[in-house]
């Protein structure tokens, strides 16, 4: 296997650890939910004073603290094995691809970067140690929020159980909020250790390239990202996933030419529209879109930028430039028609409206 295959196929476990690393949250928030349970039930429905609510309330406040917190300090230490993990795993393939002697910084090294390292998401940079301990601060405050506005609206406590705690409530989407940390503090994580690895071996890593997932639910962030673009490890501009919530953009060492390494016929997989493949790992997403059926492209792009892919006479490379602007942020499509003629020519010919 080629060194940007590996890395590529890397990646694809590593999103299956991160789905593994997701669901390890499910008992804490099943203890969470019967807690909830328990105490609004007990409350019953007579004696309703101000005084036992705001009682109950600061006890659940307090136990689901509690929960949180033990779930917290487990996924710094899942953390801290991944970053291990992951900075060994980056030289031991280098090793196996690259005439080179490779040295791995130190767990204390990689851990502290990740820490020290913002997250950029939706181009707001975000603190690492803050994206995990905000969960539990914003997911406690929607829970007992909740099980307070059941009171205050005259609810039945079974009702506000179900509200919260039920199928399709509250503690539902607090469930997938902690889920969608988890994927994005494993990227994150990975990134770093990788990173640090890169700088640690400068002298023959010289750069890095950005990998984005091909299939129809990568994001319209990461769609826009150029493929084989080099950021060198000097560049005063290095862009680094996760770019948002739950990114699966990862990135793929560039060697210097004074070394030899094994990437002739590098392949990478796909998932379009025919299913699982193999395509060239240089293959852009736009150039694997425009391999796609119609239904596929507007599934992943939308209706409207679409048929302007199909339609428009704009190579792949032209529709990318189009889409996003300088920093890679995606684009309306008023300001893409305002960048390129022929998305204002076509928008104009079936007189579709931007503003």
């Amino acid at each position: 296997m080629s060194l940007t295959s590996a890395f590529i196929s890397h990646q694809i476990w590593l999103q299956r650890t991160a789905s593994h690393e997701a669901n390890l949250v499910e008992p804490f928030m099943k203890q969470m939910r019967d807690e909830i349970r328990a105490s609004v039930l007990s409350f019953g429905d007579d004696s309703r004073t101000a005084a036992r609510l705001n009682k109950m309330l600061r006890e659940i406040e307090d136990v689901l603290y509690g929960i949180t917190g033990a779930w917290d300090d487990k996924l710094i230490e899942d953390m801290k094995d991944l970053a291990k993990y992951e900075a060994g795993w980056t030289t031991r393939t280098l090793t196996a691809n690259v005439d080179a002697s490779f040295t791995t910084p130190s767990p204390e090294q990689v851990w502290s970067a990740i820490k020290f390292q913002p997250l950029a998401l939706d181009n707001r940079p975000v603190d690492f140690i803050k994206l995990l301990d905000n969960w539990s601060d914003v997911e406690v405050s929607r829970l007992v929020t909740g099980v307070k506005s059941g009171f205050v609206q005259g609810l039945t406590t079974r009702d506000i159980v179900k509200q919260v705690v039920g199928s399709g409530g509250l503690a539902d989407v607090s469930e997938r909020n902690a889920k969608a940390v988890v994927k994005t503090a494993i990227n994150h994580v990975s990134t770093v250790a990788k990173d640090a690895t890169y700088a640690k071996n400068s002298d023959v890593v010289e750069g890095y390239e950005l990998v984005v997932t091909l299939d129809s639910r990568t994001s319209a962030i990461c769609r826009g990202w150029p493929q084989g673009k080099v950021y060198r490890l000097t560049d005063d501009y290095q862009p680094k996933p996760p770019f948002h919530v739950a990114c699966r953009t990862t990135t793929a060492p560039v060697i210097s030419s004074d070394f030899d390494f094994l990437d002739a016929g590098a392949k990478r997989a796909a998932r379009g529209a025919d299913g699982g493949t193999q395509v060239d790992a240089n293959t852009s997403y736009y150039d694997f879109l425009k391999q796609q059926p119609a239904w596929f492209v507007d599934e992943a792009l939308g209706p409207i930028r679409g048929k302007i892919f199909r339609n428009s006479g704009m190579t792949p490379e032209e529709f990318r430039a189009a889409s996003v602007d300088g920093f890679g942020r995606p684009l309306t499509l008023k300001e893409m028609a305002e960048m390129d003629n022929k998305v204002a020519d076509y928008l104009a010919k079936i007189d579709y409206k931007t503003n």
